[in-house]
């Protein structure tokens, strides 16, 4: 039984790699819109079985980030610049509402823990490795989310959040390289939104954390493909 479980793990494990990884290609043009794809093409192209590929598609395709075109046959759909300008102006304000809630729930743990990660961050400006300071505002994130104890918005969160990790990469990578003020503002946005939640003040929290994600909205947008 134990080995049955653990083999059932390991399948849903691929799953969500085959789900995040099919996400990020739609979303960074390594699917082409109106690209026909297969369970088996695509199981070949990430190295894995058509098991999991099945599994993602179906979750993608409740997305309408893939489309049936007939019994066996799917296509990426058509994802126009201002419906993903529209899926990144989603993410902003549910995060900042999200951020907004966890200000009265936050513990003082947690906000020392991102005490550490913005220290690190400003630590970092010099320096200016993006992999490194988007780990850093990621799990700033997270935490914050976290706090705010809120699963459903988690959930919106998650399915609207289409651009993965390069792409985000290269925009924060944009930032320092060809404007390296907004790189910078950016880094201090989250002190900013460190001291509104030890202040307790909601509508200030959801401000600067609305304002602080649709900056990323254009840099995302240009240097995701």
């Amino acid at each position: 039984m134990d080995s049955q479980l653990a083999a059932l793990d390991r399948v849903d494990s691929l799953a969500e790699r085959a789900y995040r990884a099919l996400r990020e290609q739609i979303a960074t043009g390594g699917l082409a819109a109106g690209e026909r794809v297969t369970e088996r093409g695509l199981a070949l192209r990430l190295g894995v079985s058509p098991t999991p590929v099945r599994e993602a598609l179906r979750r993608l395709e409740q997305e309408r980030l893939i489309e049936r075109v007939g019994p066996r046959q799917l296509r990426v759909a058509e994802q126009s610049e201002q419906t993903l300008r529209e899926l990144l102006y989603t993410e902003a304000v549910v995060r900042a509402a999200a951020a907004r809630f966890a200000t009265d729930k936050i513990t003082d743990a947690t906000l020392d823990a991102m005490t550490g990660l913005v220290d690190d961050l400003e630590r970092g400006t010099g320096v200016t490795d993006p992999e490194q300071q988007l780990a850093l505002a990621r799990r700033f994130d997270e935490l914050l989310l976290h706090a705010a104890g809120n699963a459903v918005l988690a959930g919106v969160i998650d399915t609207v959040s289409i651009f993965g990790w390069a792409a985000r990469v290269r925009a924060v990578r944009a930032m320092h390289d060809h404007d390296h003020e907004v790189g910078l503002d950016r880094i201090r946005a989250h002190r900013e939104i460190l001291d509104a939640l030890r202040g307790r003040d909601a509508a200030l929290v959801e401000s600067r954390v609305r304002e602080h994600l649709l900056v990323a909205i254009d840099y995302i947008l240009t240097h995701a493909r």
